[in-house]
């Protein structure tokens, strides 16, 4: 049969569905279009009415059109439209008997690509706004010379782009905020914004998505707005932080403005730099992230700025310096962790301590700076022991740390706001130096007894560290095959800290450890050290006891750190060394490098036990160790000089 022939059998509904096609293909209006596809099916099944209903952008179904009667008890048949992935609408039709006619399906089919077209135009519609609004805030934030005003860029970008009241952008991750910057709120409500990092709201955060939501419930933010939106600055190895947008939406921003959000964030990691967007935010935070309180460069300018309020209205200004004490102890015993919620409880425990006019700050990790406007250097003390007494006495802290507190006065004593922290300070090392656990409020003889002190305590630090290097090569000296072997310890010690880029002066006290790491052996019997059988449990036991002895004995030597490595050289990464069972995250790398260095020198000797081993097996003994029972950088340390043939300079034949 020829074409014609065919045409002119065509049916009535053949050039309906035709019609209907092209009205489909040129419409952009989605209830004429609707109405135009309900009218073909309506007449085409001769139904008695029917109604079509296709999605929104948020994928709801709506009405779009209703033809004829009401449908009443009338039977009913549906048709869907498809989509890609899901229907994007349906068409129903009533009647008596229920409506029915292949055509309807072709209808349904044909109504259904013409929704999807229009989703997609508006869907590209939304994208170049969304390209449009982006570019203007790319533009902004490439304008901005790099400085500290870059990151404000982009706070105000964020606003404009979401028309966002307020903005902020929390450095760290979600579960370790750090300091917080923001634009358009008040800073009274800016130590709220790391609250809003709920569960939910860091789980998303953490796999690169955004977040949108209301304002957690009792939440300070809520006086400011009713919803949030978060996105993730940076990638997952530079994360630098979230930036936060407040709403008066209580679902936050909708997606067509959480997408460019994103874009703004990738955009200003990309065109800024990450390390140099945390300087910045370094330069511009004022807030301490674990306490809350301000710090240490909000100090520095408050302090200056309140003497010089002091001279002008004739008014006195006093600081405290707050110190925790077994700071150190408590995060080595217990975790960074642990020594982090001693101090959020010492800032929790000071805040209704202080006047509303007191300006607390943290200058350290174990210290608080307060100043106190108008208050003299008796009320000033008086507050200090109200804190150090207080503190001390809330059983339910249970940190077991004391407070030093030393408190300062200006204009007399102190003459400057330079002096005025400095004399604090020095009070506050006199509470340390005379026990801890109180307070000194600083005077010309307090002054004159540190400097006596410290006099005092250099000669017999330097009188101790001669005594105990004397103990240290006695112990080599007990046996033959020991001679020597704390200086080669403190000398394969001295390169591999070097290989490992520790500054000179560290290396030097690593050297140091490594020469007086066995000192506390002077404790265990000649029999036990040269003993050439296995020890029995009781003999162990006694020495195990030797790092902890070294400890006590070089704690008052003063040279930083080399007590507590000397401590740790026993330690092992996987948890079963001694004294105290330490693991890798908790030992000292320097006590990792004693470590390396004594085991290679006990082994390429002699010993009372047994032959020297050639250096071959030593480094195959120590590389088989890595990540059990010693730091794998520091064997890769060990292996890099070997390889280089530079190889430690000892008295074994084997060496070089």
């Amino acid at each position: 049969m020829n074409p014609r022939t065919r045409s002119d059998l065509a049916t009535s509904s053949d050039r309906a569905l035709a019609d209907l096609g092209n009205v489909l293909a040129a419409g952009s209006d989605l209830p004429a279009v609707a109405m135009a596809a309900l009218s073909a099916a309506v007449g085409i099944s001769g139904a008695a009415g029917g109604e079509v209903v296709t999605v929104d952008d948020a994928l709801t179904m709506v009405p779009r059109a209703t033809l004829g009667g009401p449908r009443g008890g009338l039977a009913a048949t549906t048709s869907e439209l498809p989509g890609p992935d899901r229907a994007l609408g349906r068409i129903t039709l009533w009647g008596d008997p229920a409506p029915a006619h292949p055509a309807v399906a072709v209808i349904a089919a044909q109504l259904g690509l013409a929704v999807r077209a229009m989703m997609n135009e508006r869907e590209a519609v939304r994208r170049r706004d969304q390209t449009r609004r982006l570019a203007h805030a790319v533009r902004a934030l490439r304008d901005v010379h790099p400085t500290e005003q870059a990151v404000l860029a982009l706070l105000r970008e964020a606003q404009t782009m979401t028309s966002s009241a307020a903005s902020a952008l929390i450095t760290g991750l979600p579960g370790d905020p750090g300091p917080v910057v923001s634009l358009g709120l008040d800073q009274a409500l800016e130590v709220a914004l790391p609250g809003l990092m709920t569960p939910d709201a860091a789980d998303r955060l953490d796999a690169g998505q955004a977040f949108a939501g209301g304002i957690p419930e009792g939440s300070p933010l809520s006086a400011a707005a009713a919803g949030y939106a978060a996105v993730p600055v940076g990638g997952p190895v530079e994360r630098i932080g979230t930036l936060v947008v407040l709403s008066a939406s209580p679902s936050g921003l909708s997606p067509e403005l959480l997408d460019p959000l994103m874009g703004l964030a990738d955009h200003a990691t990309t065109a800024l730099g990450a390390a140099a967007l945390r300087e910045r935010l370094k330069d511009l935070a004022t807030v301490d992230a674990t306490t809350r309180y301000f710090n240490e460069r909000y100090f520095a300018t408050r302090l200056e700025q309140e003497a010089h309020r002091a001279l002008r209205i004739g008014d006195t200004l006093s600081l405290l310096i707050v110190r925790i004490e077994e700071f150190d102890q408590l995060r080595a015993s217990a975790g960074a962790a642990a020594a982090d919620k001693a101090v959020a409880a010492l800032a929790e425990f000071m805040v209704p301590r202080l006047r509303a006019t007191d300006i607390g700050c943290r200058t350290a990790p174990n210290e608080f700076a307060l100043i106190l406007p108008g208050a003299a250097g008796l009320d000033a003390f008086l507050i200090g022991e109200r804190i150090r007494s207080g503190f001390g006495a809330e059983a339910s802290m249970g940190w077991g740390v004391t407070l030093s507190v030393g408190v300062a006065t200006f204009p007399e004593p102190a003459g400057t706001a330079d002096q005025l922290d400095a004399f604090a300070h020095a009070a506050a090392e006199f509470a340390r130096r005379n026990g801890s656990d109180r307070v000194f409020l600083y005077d010309r003889e307090i002054a004159a007894g540190i400097d006596a002190a410290d006099q005092r305590e250099r000669q017999n630090a330097e009188t101790l560290l001669t005594t105990i290097s004397s103990l240290a090569a006695a112990i080599d000296e007990r046996h033959p095959t020991t001679r020597l072997h704390s200086q080669n310890v403190a000398r394969f010690a001295a390169m591999l800290a070097g290989e490992l880029g520790l500054p000179p002066a560290h290396v030097e006290n690593v050297r140091l450890a490594g020469l007086l790491h066995d000192v506390g052996k002077v404790g265990v019997t000649d029999e036990l050290l040269v003993r050439s059988g296995p020890l029995t449990l009781a003999e162990w036991k006694e020495m195990r006891q030797h790092p902890d002895m070294a400890h006590r004995m070089l704690s008052g030597t003063r040279v930083d750190g080399v007590p507590d490595w000397v401590r740790a050289h026993q330690e092992r990464p996987d948890g079963t060394g001694y004294p105290r069972g330490l693991s890798a995250d908790q030992i000292p790398l320097e006590a990792g490098i004693v470590a390396v260095a004594n085991a290679l020198d006990t082994m390429i000797h002699d010993r009372p036990y047994r032959p020297a081993h050639t250096l071959e097996y030593a480094l195959d003994e120590i590389t088989r160790g890595a990540g059990t029972q010693f730091m794998p950088a520091v064997v890769d340390a060990l292996n890099a000089i070997v390889a280089r043939g530079d190889v430690l300079g000892s008295d074994h034949p084997d060496t070089p």
